[in-house]
């Protein structure tokens, strides 16, 4: 069952920065006794709201027929939020076309047709037979292009940000680590970056001065359009604002004690 939202909600595909398909798979032991049942996992994001979107897994169900005559695909819609259709389809028919797909499933029929029972060898044979027949031919991956609509910070469960260090202090201020996650979207697609990021925070006479150090390849065109527009957005995003300052007060250097209270006072002050 969908879930229900008072208006329909974006989705997109998630890929890799080269705009390649993931996808994991497995057979579904209890199935249609006629058919092969495979599930298909692909990662998702739907839009919660402007310039920011959440994970959500999709599944697909694959049957395949044991006589070689047929397959079905069914969408399971539990946890997919309330979805424009014609992005569900165009979604699912991405998914279908792409070589991904077909690598994962033809892994799983190899698996069955090398297995001890010849009956079993027999049946997984006739279905990956049907399989590749009603495979695409010719190129159908993408790659890295700048027809990009929007750039999004993408949430997995609750959390923004990833891999957070633990805040430390020296003679030149304080240093945090994290990664951060950013899509570019495509239509329906969602091309994907994780970003290694530094901030450094120091005081600036009586202000408090930072900087981010983001590890990226500024000669990549979506890399500069990362480097360009993360940092204002973490400033701007409240709740990045209170986990950094969590954990500068969890920090404990006797050291630079004054140091660190006196960045704690003005980085509160400023959210």
């Amino acid at each position: 069952m969908q879930n229900n939202q008072d208006s329909p909600t974006t989705l997109y595909l998630a890929t890799d920065e080269q705009m390649q398909l993931h996808l994991t798979s497995y057979r579904m032991q209890d199935f249609n006794a006629e058919e092969f049942g495979f599930l298909v996992r692909a990662n998702c994001y739907y839009e919660i709201k402007e310039k920011y979107a959440k994970n959500v897994p999709l599944q697909l169900i694959l049957g395949l027929s044991k006589n070689g005559l047929g397959m079905s695909l069914a969408i399971d819609l539990n946890n997919i939020p309330n979805t424009l259709p014609k992005q569900m389809k165009k979604i699912v028919e991405h998914i279908q076309k792409s070589p991904a797909f077909l690598q994962s499933i033809s892994s799983n029929l190899n698996a069955l047709i090398t297995a001890e029972d010849p009956e079993t060898t027999i049946h997984a044979a006739q279905a990956k037979q049907f399989f590749l027949s009603q495979a695409p031919r010719g190129i159908t991956s993408l790659s890295t292009n700048r027809q990009t609509n929007a750039l999004f910070w993408l949430y997995y469960g609750d959390k923004l940000i990833s891999n957070v260090s633990p805040f430390t202090i020296d003679d030149t201020g304080g240093h945090i680590a994290f990664t951060v996650k950013a899509g570019f979207s495509h239509e329906y697609i969602m091309q994907c970056y994780e970003v290694e990021c530094m901030m450094h925070l120091f005081n600036e006479e009586d202000k408090l001065g930072y900087y981010f150090e983001l590890y990226l390849d500024q000669e990549n065109f979506h890399h500069e359009q990362l480097y360009n527009t993360i940092p204002d957005q973490f400033m701007e995003n409240e709740d990045f604002l209170n986990r950094i300052l969590l954990q500068m007060k969890k920090c404990n250097n006797e050291q630079y004690d004054d140091y660190l209270q006196d960045l704690i006072e003005k980085f509160a002050a400023s959210i």
